[in-house]
Parts: structure tokens; sequence; C-alpha cells
């Protein structure tokens, strides 16, 4: 492949990576069916990008992320891992990759694997994504073990690094909620079903389009007789991207 080629890829690159950005901007404030043109835009610059021999980091690990969003999770996670195979990675782009990797895997069903891929990450750097990722796996494997620890433990440190972090709070409030299943019924199911709402409904008013809040808390409401707010909550959900990386999707909103 030539150099000509080789611009032209790098054009297609760029070009890819902003119509994605673009895409990201207007899902955020609610313009799905834009933002899904967008995201289709993207993803075929970015695959003519590759054709033509694009190499850079943040292209090709951005072209993986869209195809996660879009549920293509076994093309993602060979693109990753090629990725992964490179010797001229920065640290901060392998913290990157792992981050998204766990990601794909968490995606799939590989739990532990993701737990484990994160924590590689946290081991070069210790920072709020971070904390979100493993919370959220952590809370995750606390359901399926019903050992609690760890999970409890974990959050509320990320709590204390952060407290107005969204994704931390809905993290707490899934954990406080399943903790309260876990109880049944009784003054320490109720007291854990308590601390839930109150969790989700900061992570609400810092975040008001976080899906997995918005879902949680309303079904809350719903589980307290109070329908009139949680239809309140869910009334601009047309207006939401659930992308194949959210656990929630429109049909479990909608229902």
């Amino acid at each position: 492949m030539g150099l000509f080629d080789a611009a032209r890829g790098a054009i297609k690159g760029s070009k890819a990576y902003n119509t994605h950005l673009s895409a990201d901007k207007l899902a955020g404030e609610g313009e799905v069916s834009q933002a899904k043109e967008k995201y289709k835009e993207a993803m075929r610059l970015y695959d003519e990008a590759a054709g033509l021999g694009e190499t850079r980091m943040n292209v090709l690990l951005s072209r993986a992320i869209l195809l996660m969003r879009e549920g293509e999770f076994e093309k993602a996670r060979t693109a990753m891992l090629a990725l992964g195979e490179r010797k001229d990675l920065k640290d901060e782009e392998r913290f990157r990759l792992r981050c998204q990797y766990s990601i794909c895997l968490w995606r799939t069903g590989q739990l532990d694997e993701a737990i484990a891929t994160i924590n590689r990450a946290a081991g070069q750097f210790m920072n709020g994504t971070v904390y979100g990722m493993l919370g959220m796996y952590l809370v995750d494997r606390a359901r399926l073990t019903g050992d609690f620890e760890e999970a409890l433990a974990f959050n509320q440190k990320a709590l204390d690094y952060d407290d107005e972090d969204p994704v931390t709070l809905d993290n707490m409030g899934q954990l406080y909620e399943a903790m309260a299943e876990a109880e049944g019924e009784g003054e320490a199911a109720e007291a854990h079903r308590a601390a839930a709402v109150s969790c989700y409904e900061k992570a609400h008013q810092i975040r008001p389009r976080q899906i997995t809040t918005l879902y949680c808390l309303a079904r809350m409401r719903h589980r307290a007789g109070e329908d009139k707010a949680a239809l309140r909550l869910l009334s601009g959900r047309d207006s939401l991207y659930y992308s194949a990386l959210c656990p929630v999707t429109r049909e479990m909103m909608e229902n």
C-alpha cells in the first residue's frame, strides 16, 4: 500500500472519528434518528480507513468501540486483540484498550475475565473510569454469588473518591437494591431499598438521561406504588439512545 493510500486512510480515519463524536453528541441530545445515521456513516468511514491502512490507535480503538455499541462484539474483540499485540502502544493507550476490552468481556458474559482485565488497567491508573467499571462488575458478581462484602467495600471507596459520580451512585443503588432482594422483606430490606432510592435520585439529579438510573428508579417508584412519579421518569424514554453497551434495552424500558 503506497503513501497516497496511507494519506487517504488517515483523512478517512479523522473524518470517521469526528463523525463518531458528532453522533455521540446527537445521541446525548436525544436526536436518536440523526445519531443512528451518523453512527452508520462513521462506521462506513472507519471501514474505508482501515482498508486503506489506517494505523492510528485512537481511530482503530474508536472503531472497535462503535462496533460494540452496534452489538458486533466478536468483531470488536478481534480488533482489540490485534491492537493489544502492538508494541508501540503508550501506557495511556494500553490503559484505554484494557478498559474497553473489559466492557466487551462483560457484555459477552465473561464477568471474571472482565474483572481481571479492569484490574490490570487499575494497576496502571486508578481513576473514575476504573472505579465506575469495576464497581459495576463487582455488583454483577455479588448478584450471582450473594456475597456483597467486596462490592460494598469497593463502591464505598469509589464514593470516597468522587461522591458525585453518577455511575458510582448508580452502582451503589443497584448494589443496595440487590441486597434488599437478597434480604426479602423486613426492616433491613426496606433500609436497603431506601438507600438504593437515595443513590438513584442523586445519580438522576447529576445525569438525568442515564438510562440504567432512569430504569431502576422508575422500577423502585412503581414498587412503592408511586406510578405517576415512575411514569414521569419514563416520559422521555423515546429520546434515549439504547446502544448494545447498555444493559437496559428499549424493550425493558417499555415493559
